[in-house]
C-alpha cells in the first residue's frame, strides 16, 4: 500500500452542502477500494494565484490516505467529471506504507480548547553565561 495527498479546490459559489458532498463522495471512494482516509483538513475559502474556470477564490480541501494505485485514478476521475471542483493534485508520499501502523481520521473535528501561553525566560548573551562562570 502507498500512502496519497491529495488537494483539491472546490467552487467557492458552491453551498456547504454541495463541499460536503464532494468531500464524502472522494472519501466513499478511498473507503469503497479497501483505502484508509488518514487525514482530512478544510482549509477553507482562499484567494487563487491565478483565475481558474473564471473563479478567483475557492474551497481548498487536503485529504491523505493509503491505498493501491487504482484509487487514485479512480478519485480524479471523479472530480474531473464534478462540475463544482476546479482543481485538484495527488501527491504520493510513501512507497511501502505499514497498514497495520496507520491510524484512520477521526470523523469529528477536535474540540476548540483555549491555550494558555507563558511568558518566555529572557535567554542570557553568550557572553554574559561565560562572565558569570569565570567569577564561580
Amino acid at each position: 500500500m502507498r500512502q496519497y495527498e491529495t488537494l483539491f479546490i472546490v467552487n467557492p459559489d458552491s453551498s456547504e452542502e454541495d463541499l460536503k458532498a464532494v468531500a464524502t463522495k472522494i472519501k466513499g471512494v478511498v473507503s469503497g477500494m479497501n483505502g484508509i482516509v488518514t487525514s482530512y483538513d478544510e482549509q477553507g475559502k482562499k484567494k487563487l494565484a491565478y483565475s481558474v474556470k473564471k473563479q478567483n477564490k475557492g474551497y481548498y480541501v487536503l485529504m491523505d490516505y493509503v491505498g493501491s494505485a487504482d484509487i487514485v485514478s479512480e478519485i480524479e476521475r471523479n472530480m474531473r467529471l464534478d462540475d463544482r471542483v476546479l482543481k485538484y493534485l495527488t501527491v504520493k508520499l510513501a512507497d511501502e506504507v505499514d497498514p497495520e501502523s496507520i491510524e484512520p481520521a477521526k470523523s469529528e473535528p477536535p474540540e476548540e480548547t483555549e491555550s494558555v501561553e507563558t511568558p518566555e525566560e529572557e535567554a542570557q548573551p553568550p557572553e554574559a553565561e561565560e562572565s558569570a562562570k569565570e567569577e564561580s
